[in-house]
């Protein structure tokens, strides 16, 4: 291949806690010449072992100071990206210079990256990788928020996120945001939900009528009904391309039965059933138009916590 960036490519992005690491483990099992890849170059504090390989694959200062780069992380460029603190040009120059060693290297025809830190440059991949289809999922609010704040593998406004290091993106980031002055006073639950509608809602927007791009729900892959039947349509898309180009898989529907990085045995939060009044109406306040979008808080136990004048309450 003339060009590494030519390679066929899909990549795989969210907020996180939806089973992205999952899905690079079974879709590099069920699809024939794939190699599929979770986070690549990015720092796993609960796995030193990951780190020191990557250490040995792109090199001490890439995994340590580089990280704080938005040329050598994508995590951080993600952020800076969306803070507008640099151009799409520059953006996709470091993007292909963090992908450019991953994709010489592999051999697989088909190139698959599930990560979360893509977020922030999504709507740039199909230029710099033409042959790329971009998979996003979104996942209900509510126990998105429960698993993210619960996981000791998500760092997010962690007391390692230190504010000064720009690696996550905050409301004062955003002069426009309505909550640029408030953050401070914000508690952490509502950083997060706030931090769920931003991320979302700008994915959405910079990704609207792109041919190359597929949005599912977590809940229809993984636990509901009919979830084998999307699970094989994600396969289908990932696997065939307008140029041609196809490869084969194979769906294990057992693989959908296990779970990689749950944080399920130690909730910090309860279900949102148990929630007061005062958690639910903030999630509702910040994540309510996306809920109405896609299906969520219809059921009578959440529009009951909903029953109050929360607007001006807590506006």
């Amino acid at each position: 291949m003339d060009n590494v960036f030519d390679k066929h490519c899909v990549f795989i992005t969210s907020t996180g806690r939806t089973g992205t690491r999952f899905l690079a483990k079974s879709l590099s099992k069920m699809v024939e010449d794939c190699y599929a890849v979770h986070e690549p170059a990015n720092v796993f504090i609960k796995d030193l072992k990951k780190w020191r390989d990557d250490i040995k694959r792109f090199g001490f200062y890439q995994m340590t100071v580089g990280q704080f780069l938005p040329s050598k992380s994508m995590c951080k460029l993600s952020t800076y990206r969306r803070r507008g603190k640099i151009t799409d040009e520059k953006a996709k120059e470091y993007i292909k210079g963090l992908r450019k060693q991953i994709l010489e290297e592999t051999k697989e025809s088909l190139y698959v990256e599930s990560s979360n830190h893509l977020h922030g440059v999504i709507d740039l991949l199909g230029d710099v990788f033409p042959n790329s289809k971009v998979v996003f999922i979104i996942r209900d609010p509510r126990t998105w928020i429960r698993s993210a704040i619960s996981s000791s593998v998500y760092l997010l406004y962690s007391k390692v996120d230190f504010s000064f290091l720009g690696m996550s993106m905050r409301a004062f980031h955003f002069k426009d945001d309505p909550y640029s002055m408030k953050w401070n006073s914000m508690s952490k639950f509502e950083k997060f939900a706030w931090y769920y509608n931003k991320l979302n809602t700008l994915v959405l927007e910079s990704m609207k009528n792109k041919k190359n791009f597929k949005l599912y729900r977590y809940e229809d892959l993984f636990l509901g009904e009919k979830k084998e039947e999307n699970f094989i349509d994600l396969l289908e898309f990932s696997t065939k391309f307008d140029d041609g180009f196809s490869r084969n898989y194979t769906f294990e529907p057992s693989f959908l039965k296990k779970k990689i990085n749950s944080a399920s045995d130690e909730y910090k939060i309860p279900h949102w059933k148990n929630w007061d009044k005062k958690k639910a109406q903030i999630l509702q306040k910040h994540c309510g138009d996306l809920m109405d979008m896609f299906g969520y808080g219809k059921e009578p136990e959440w529009l009951e916590k909903l029953n109050s004048d929360y607007k001006e309450e807590y506006a």
